[in-house]
């Protein structure tokens, strides 16, 4: 009788072993890859949406017909012109510095095409950029070489809110 259930406790040891997912499969991990550039082994920012749908920012159309926003970027206070053909928020340089953001030449290695000609820019990577309660983390940008009047709010930030409407003079940012 012992050995009948011996044999019985080594077949069930042996089939739990040979199962998938038992003792003998390795343990799958995420595998890492390894690259020569810096800008390929840091991994991409989660996308995560701004505003939750409920809360609500209200931004009243200026006397020129535009939307502005007074926003924190990385816990500066920056004036934005809201710009939804923009694909992604372009601070000023002063802006930047002001967010902690360093510029140096060579530093614009992006390029666009404005109004008024070509624009050299710099990519960065907001920590957060917040319209009140309408928050979003790891914002893609860029900070322009020269000047602008006034930093752009544009797609990179606004394809994150949960809701966007206009009426009656009133952006409403939910």
């Amino acid at each position: 009788m012992m050995r009948v259930v011996f044999a019985i406790c080594l077949a069930a040891i042996a089939f739990i072993a040979l199962m998938p997912g038992g003792p003998s499969t390795p343990v799958r991990q995420a595998a890492t890859v390894i690259t020569d550039s810096a800008e390929d082994a840091a991994p991409a920012p989660a996308i995560q949406q701004a505003g939750n749908g409920i809360a609500e920012v209200i931004l009243r159309r200026a006397p020129d017909s535009h939307f502005y926003a007074d926003a924190r970027v990385n816990g500066a206070t920056v004036r934005f012109l809201v710009d939804s053909g923009a694909s992604a928020v372009v601070l000023t340089r002063a802006d930047a510095q002001a967010a902690g953001i360093g510029t140096q030449a060579g530093e614009f290695t992006a390029r666009a095409m404005s109004a008024n000609g070509e624009v050299k820019l710099k990519p960065v990577t907001l920590d957060r950029v917040a319209i009140g309660p309408v928050t979003a983390n790891n914002v893609e940008a860029m900070v322009a070489e020269n000047d602008l009047t006034v930093s752009l709010l544009g797609q990179s930030f606004l394809e994150r809110v949960a809701k966007m409407e206009i009426s009656d003079g009133e952006m409403r940012l939910r």
